[in-house]
């Protein structure tokens, strides 16, 4: 879990996970009892029975066959013998005075909890224990000398990166798990004096007794931690190489000789820790060094790197070795776990457990610290099929493999229907080994259905097409199109390109190629969330994208319908730039036609005026003899006006810098602490925010607290030239505003800010948006910044181009009936920004600092940077 996952969100995502409605729960299911016990599971149709547990471990209790659990955050559980139908065996933090598997958590779980999980800064007034894996080690030696142990790992967590693992053993899979011991711990500190973080008052000095680290060197297991690369130069947690230390993953190698963790979460990335069979306790690498076979960085304490870093998107590891293929295979999550936040699953695969691990296209998960999303296959993404329930943040899954080679992906998934919230249920679905031994998965969800081979006229047909693509944390609806693979092995429709199928001794592989690129992959029929069975396939491409296709027969008046459904959901309902207007959807040609062309064009072409204004589009559909209209309302937002701005030309009296004459609110910013304004030679009079380091809210420039209480939709722009030192710390807030209480010295949520790494965000109302930037500001210089933040995600420019957008529907954080939304921030800051016990900015410079009432367009970023005046008709 990320930095972003703050205490308002994730309290109301655990309240959200537990009223979750669980269907049919006394549904009767058949168990099965086999070497393999998914050989003979039956085939399921109609209701399933649904739970919902976060961050599912799939386990099959080995000494039990045909009996699956799924082991959960939050401490829930659940059960099923077919791998379709489910039953819940406790919901999040259900009885956790006496919980069926881990007792009385307060007690059991009590050394944890000492360093964090337990009513603590993210985790106040309740817990955050997340993410456990259970497996079965029959290596386990008990202190009465009998072997053979159920072995459950488990995480809490304070802050981003304040966390633990620990672990507890028990004689049965579902229940009576003791604590054995607390193995790993992130967050902490060398700065020679008492640290704190996230608002807590824990100590996070490595030497507390409250964690293990001290005792590790004193014995003589590990070097000297204050020499390790997880302090920054100032002995402050260097989040960019050490890992969180949450979602641990069990696995042994492929001889079951050797046991190994995998865990990690966004921060540094993710490690491979070797533990001791006999004791479930790691055997830490004591010294640092380089893997000989992968080549990768291997720490004293945390063990080898295999993925990820620099605070990146990447959490959730799971590692599964398939004797069929011989390779290990890493399943990793990007993205942001609610339904916004794009979550995405990513695969990649090795010979060997520490590495390296490479995805389709070749690329080391290692070098996954810069631009992830050009890393791993990309599995799920958000989608909708025509006429079906729409799926969003599929992830954190595990995976089965049985003794017979059949393979599963379980995953926890939030769906589009708005009207669910955050709510969530376990989904299982089959993979099958394509031509390149990479495992593809099935389209629906399992129901048990048998893969086998079909005629050419059964694959042959018009199917709806989905390209998960690759980006990484997009939590925008993926576009359906419709493709045709016809007889003759072309592939026409809204993409063309060529395909063929190849039988093999237990299915049908099918190869398709598009613009170029090889996918490679199976035909499938199973039952759509329709009930219809229907013919489909399911490939990966050598460029890390994963694509399906699911069959449909539909009528000219079915297509045309299809097509409105597309517009629908494609159409902005708000805008200030250019439309896209089909002309034609899958064989559907389109027509459209404005009542106000000077505003929207027939062509889409969006010229803003001096109010919002509504336009209705017309959408003519043609399909043979079908010919249906359609009206589409738009609403065209104003220019923009300025809220207020400061240049610092006007003299100062008593600390208050006055507005800009342009600002719509006169009221004055006013200096703060040492803040002042000073002479530079190519700006003239500009503010300067001058620093120590660990100073929280010390020297900043403050706002008006009320510069955002009126912003809508369509959101609002913080655009600002700054010249930052090198010695500023990166998430340091150049811009932010959040909400301080009378008994809250720092700000609480909602939030908005641009660090000075050039990440924007905004975290209101439950919902948010990251845009993560590659950190390009030129320390030393000055350079010109824009961050936008409007219903329909955020975008960050720098010198007048966009680095990066985060294209989602934050139009929550708008909604002013929620006392958390946007509006009601009223600590505005520049210089400062302690939400995350970040420092303020150490030396840095500002000038032209300019807050507009819209989101602005990337023609109006280019102007502000070239000194023009956006809020007049710029042609």
């Amino acid at each position: 879990m990320s930095k972003k996952m703050v205490k308002t969100v994730a309290l109301a995502l655990t309240a959200a996970m537990s009223v979750t409605a669980i269907e049919g729960l006394t549904g009767k299911v058949e168990k099965v009892s086999a070497k393999d016990s998914t050989v003979n599971l039956p085939r399921i149709t109609g209701k399933i029975n649904r739970v919902s547990v976060h961050d599912p471990s799939i386990f099959e209790d080995p000494n039990n066959p045909g009996t699956f659990y799924a082991f959960g955050s939050h401490i829930a559980t659940a059960k099923t013998y077919d791998l379709a139908n489910w039953t819940q065996v406790s919901t999040d933090y259900q009885s956790a005075h006496n919980n069926k598997i881990y007792g009385n958590i307060d007690e059991n779980l009590k050394e944890s909890f000492k360093w964090a999980g337990k009513d603590d800064a993210d985790c106040k007034d309740g817990y955050a224990v997340w993410a456990p894996d259970v497996i079965y080690n029959p290596n386990y030696r008990w202190d009465d000398g009998s072997k053979g142990a159920y072995m459950l790992y488990y995480c809490t967590s304070s802050t981003w990166r304040r966390s633990c693992i620990g672990y507890m053993v028990s004689k049965k899979a579902d229940g009576d798990y003791k604590y054995v011991d607390t193995i790993m711990y992130s967050g902490f500190t060398n700065t020679g004096k008492v640290e704190h973080d996230g608002n807590s008052t824990k100590d996070t000095t490595w030497t507390t007794n409250n964690m293990n680290l001290k005792k590790l060197v004193d014995n003589g297991v590990i070097e000297d931690m204050k020499t390790d690369k997880c302090f920054n130069a100032d002995g402050t947690w260097n989040h960019r190489y050490a890992p969180n230390a949450i979602d641990p993953n069990i696995f042994f190698d492929k001889n079951m000789k050797k046991m190994y963790m995998s865990y990690g979460s966004w921060s540094g990335g993710i490690y491979v820790l070797e533990l001791d069979p006999n004791t479930g306790k790691p055997i830490y690498p004591g010294k640092d060094s380089v893997d000989p076979i992968s080549k990768n960085v291997v720490d004293r304490y945390f063990g080898t790197h295999i993925a990820g870093g620099n605070h990146q998107s990447g959490e959730g590891p799971y590692i599964k070795y398939d004797k069929g293929t011989d390779y290990y295979y890493f399943y990793e999550t990007y993205g942001g776990l609610t339904a916004s936040g794009g979550y995405n699953m990513r695969l990649f695969r090795s010979k060997n457990p520490m590495g390296p691990y490479v995805d389709a296209a070749g690329r080391n998960a290692n070098q996954s610290g810069v631009n992830c999303g050009k890393y791993g296959i990309k599995l799920i993404g958000n989608y909708q099929f025509y006429n079906q329930p729409g799926y969003k943040a599929a992830g954190h899954n595990s995976a089965l493999i049985t003794e017979e080679g059949n393979h599963y992906l379980v995953s926890h998934q939030r769906f589009a229907d708005a009207s669910r919230g955050e709510s969530h249920e376990i989904r299982v679905r089959q993979q099958f080994m394509n031509q390149d031994k990479w495992p593809v998965t099935a389209v629906y969800e399992n129901r048990n259905e048998k893969i086998g081979h079909y005629d050419r006229k059964d694959v042959v047909g018009t199917y709806e097409f989905i390209n998960h693509g690759t980006a990484a944390t997009s939590g925008t609806m993926l576009e359906t199109k419709s493709i045709t693979l016809n007889d003759n092995g072309t592939i026409s429709g809204d993409l063309v390109g060529t395909w063929k199928k190849d039988d093999t001794s237990k299915c049908d592989y099918v190869t398709i190629n598009i613009n170029k690129v090889n996918f490679k992959g199976v035909f499938y029929r199973q039952e759509n969330d329709n009930g219809k069975e229907v013919m489909t396939f399911t490939a990966i491409g050598n460029n890390n994208e994963s694509i399906w296709g699911s069959k449909f027969d539909l009528t000219d008046k079915d297509l045309v319908n299809r097509a409105i459904s597309i517009v629908e959901k494609k159409l902005p309902k708000a805008t200030r730039e250019n439309i896209e207007l089909p002309q034609s959807i899958s064989g559907v040609n389109v027509k459209w036609k404005s009542d106000k062309t000077k505003v929207i064009s027939n062509e889409g072409v969006v010229k803003s005026a001096k109010k919002d204004t509504n336009v209705t589009l017309t959408a003519t559909f043609i399909k043979g003899n079908i010919k249906m209209t359609k009206k589409f309302i738009v609403t065209v937002n104003k220019r923009p006006s300025m809220i207020t701005g400061y240049d610092f030309e006007k003299k100062i009296k008593r600390n208050e810098i006055a507005a800009m004459k342009s600002s719509k609110s006169k009221e004055k910013a006013h200096l703060v602490g040492e803040s002042k304004v000073i002479k530079d030679v190519q700006k003239g009079n500009v503010l300067q925010i001058k620093s120590n380091a660990k100073d929280k809210k010390v020297n900043y420039l403050a706002l008006p607290s009320d510069t955002l209480k009126n912003v809508k939709n369509s959101g609002y722009t913080v655009s600002m030239w700054v010249n930052v030192s090198k010695d500023t710390f990166e998430h340091s807030a150049l811009f932010e505003a959040d909400r301080v209480t009378a008994t809250e010295k720092y700000g609480q949520y909602p939030m908005t800010r641009i660090g000075a790494n050039l990440i924007g965000r905004i975290n209101a109302a439950n919902n948010y948006s990251d845009a993560i930037a590659p950190d390009n500001l030129k320390r030393g210089q000055w350079q010109h910044v824009i961050y936008t933040v409007s219903s329909n995600g955020i975008k960050v420019y720098l010198n007048g181009k966009l680095m990066v957008k985060d294209e989602k529907d934050i139009s929550s954080c708008f909604d002013m009936t929620n006392q958390d939304s946007i509006q009601n921030t009223n600590n505005i800051m520049v210089g400062a920004g302690a939400i995350w016990n970040d420092e303020d900015c150490r030396d840095t410079k500002f000038d032209d600092i300019k807050i507009f009432d819209v989101a602005i367009t990337s023609k109006e970023a280019t102007y502000l940077y070239e000194g023009k005046d956006i809020t007049k008709d710029l042609k």
